[in-house]
């Protein structure tokens, strides 16, 4: 199985998550299936689909030609049977129940052909709770997209414990090929990565709320204006590199580590815990090689300055 053997791609679950997939895949030139339960869902669907490109017409975002083609690769079923005979890439997209998705992936793996991959875009279920009995261990994997998914471009691309390289890596070439920011995601974890970073954000924001500290406007505020500002540009990683902490002295690198990795407050596994604090004692930047750190600030700084501009200046 190659990347170039995928011609056809279905999606099951036609709600918001599944008709933003639709989206993604048929703006960029697969011919996509649409199935669902009932009709009435999948005409709702598709009014939804096409009003969600009408806004890509009008923000200049594809042309009107490049819609009309979109639509045109979409085709819809009730028939569980003709999406799985006819998709060599299927994604579910349906509720996020356990037992759900376990006879749905059962039913996919018994009416696919055999070299169809099937995927799931659960948020928080485990590949290994639902899918554990499907024969094709090596050709399922789990896609997540984020709301709205036809416009966030992040897709985290995860392993099962059967999932195989091959699978694995076809996946990730299919995300890049329509347009989306793939993100590896090595092994099972609930939550993914993503949402278990999202979550530890949220939790403490409503923390802070609920000990008095700030309002739920300016909490948000605070996040928007400082280190949001900044996420479009740099994540949490390369941020580390820019601030030049990998630069300090070594004690002083080491007693900030402390604080911040403290495994008894922030409620971290001893290990993992230890395993961060000996990385920062290393004192070497995680992504951006130091002969080129300068540049890349130069570079970021100035894209800061057009966000400030448009964003913030521009609209007093």
């Amino acid at each position: 199985m190659k990347l170039e053997n995928i011609k056809k791609v279905g999606v099951v679950g036609a709600g918001t998550m599944g008709s933003g997939i639709a989206i993604n895949f048929a703006l960029w030139g697969y011919s996509t299936m649409l199935c669902d339960i009932s009709e009435s869902v999948l005409e709702s669907s598709m009014k939804k689909i096409t009003r969600d490109l009408d806004i890509f017409v009008q923000e200049e975002l594809v042309t009107r030609q490049q819609i009309d083609e979109a639509l045109a690769r979409i085709t819809t079923t009730t028939e569980l049977a003709i999406i799985a005979e006819n998709s060599d890439f299927i994604t579910e997209a349906i509720t996020e129940s356990v037992e759900d998705k376990r006879k749905l992936f059962n039913e996919l793996d018994r009416q696919c052909p055999p070299h169809t991959i099937i995927a799931s875009n659960t948020s928080f279920l485990l590949l290994s709770e639902f899918g554990s009995e499907v024969k094709r261990q090596d050709k399922i994997a789990i896609t997540h997209y984020f709301v709205p998914p036809h416009i966030i471009p992040g897709v985290e691309v995860a392993v099962g414990p059967g999932t195989s390289e091959e699978t694995f890596n076809i996946t990730y070439d299919l995300m890049k090929k329509i347009r989306k920011v793939p993100i590896r995601v090595l092994k099972e974890s609930p939550g993914c990565l993503v949402n278990r970073i999202q979550a530890a954000l949220r939790r403490e924001a409503f923390r802070v709320w609920a000990e008095g500290l700030s309002t739920a406007e300016d909490i948000d505020l605070g996040v928007r204006a400082t280190f949001g500002f900044r996420l479009p540009l740099d994540g949490p990683m390369t941020h580390y590199d820019l601030s030049g902490v990998w630069q300090w002295d070594r004690d002083v690198r080491v007693a900030w580590a402390d604080k911040q990795f403290n495994s008894v407050e922030y409620g971290l596994d001893e290990e993992v815990a230890e395993r961060i604090k000996q990385r920062v004692a290393q004192g070497v930047p995680w992504i951006i090689a130091p002969d080129q750190l300068e540049e890349k600030k130069n570079k970021i700084e100035k894209e800061y300055i057009r966000c400030l501009k448009e964003w913030y200046w521009c609209t007093r």
